[in-house]
């Protein structure tokens, strides 16, 4: 028999083992559950002991000898509701501390932190808590680069763009004058109209994004990898950095 199912609602391999050995002997004596099992008989006694504890098998002494005797299979439905008003319990009370643990998150998320993240699938993680982070009305700030990059880190920053104008978050890009036509291709005004975009003369192959009190730093490469400040002092600085650019940029 498949042990897979007795292990998802919370059985060991050897408890589920046991278990089925004790259904098939009926009332049995320690070495018969073992033979059967093949379960160490250094762990046998603890084993027994759980499957009683989850309310599976039960003991008695009979001529001073002891013998374990299987529940009836039905007990695993009350076993599972059991497991689930514990974990309709848990929830309740979880979801009543939830705001103490926020607090403490948004607590440490005020502390100074550099982190490294390398791959697509990272700076898909990571512009998605952007787009979550950013509220109705706030702004991000876009320094692209000038490399060209493929259609598939093209396209996921076409829908991260989408969601951004849905929420109803600002945008401001840079782009590289030699970038305009594919831009406007790209970020019609008709589609975007909370995007301004303007244009300068760089080349980098690196693109920064500024919001709240984060920055990031996007490598294009081989491999991507995301370089993520949190701090309000970085991001103030990088702010400057791009209003300065904005202020002689070109339309």
């Amino acid at each position: 028999m498949n042990l897979t199912i007795l292990e998802e609602i919370g059985l060991t391999k050897s408890e589920a083992k046991v278990y089925l050995s004790l259904l098939e002997l009926g009332d049995a004596k320690r070495a018969e559950i073992i033979n059967k099992s093949k379960v160490a008989s250094s762990k046998i006694y603890e084993i027994l002991e759980k499957l009683q504890s989850k309310g599976l098998a039960t003991t008695y002494l009979k001529n001073k000898i002891k013998y374990f005797k299987p529940v009836n299979p039905k007990q695993l439905i009350n076993y599972l509701d059991e497991k689930k008003e514990k974990i309709n319990k848990l929830e309740t009370e979880t979801k009543n501390i939830l705001p103490e643990l926020l607090k403490l998150y948004t607590s440490s998320e005020q502390k100074k932190e550099v982190e490294l993240l390398i791959g697509f699938k990272s700076m898909q993680e990571v512009f998605r808590e952007q787009v979550e982070e950013l509220g109705e009305g706030d702004t991000c700030y876009v320094m692209a680069e000038t490399h060209e990059i493929n259609d598939t880190t093209n396209l996921f920053f076409s829908q991260i763009h989408l969601l951004r104008e849905e929420k109803k978050i600002k945008s401001k890009m840079l782009y590289n004058i030699s970038q305009k036509k594919i831009v406007k291709n790209f970020f019609p005004t008709s589609k975007y109209p909370l995007t301004k975009t303007k244009y300068i003369e760089h080349e980098s192959s690196i693109a920064i994004n500024v919001y709240n009190n984060k920055v990031l730093i996007i490598i294009f490469g081989i491999e991507i990898s995301i370089i993520k400040i949190t701090s309000q002092d970085a991001a103030n600085s990088f702010l400057e950095y791009f209003k300065v650019f904005w202020k002689t940029a070109k339309r």
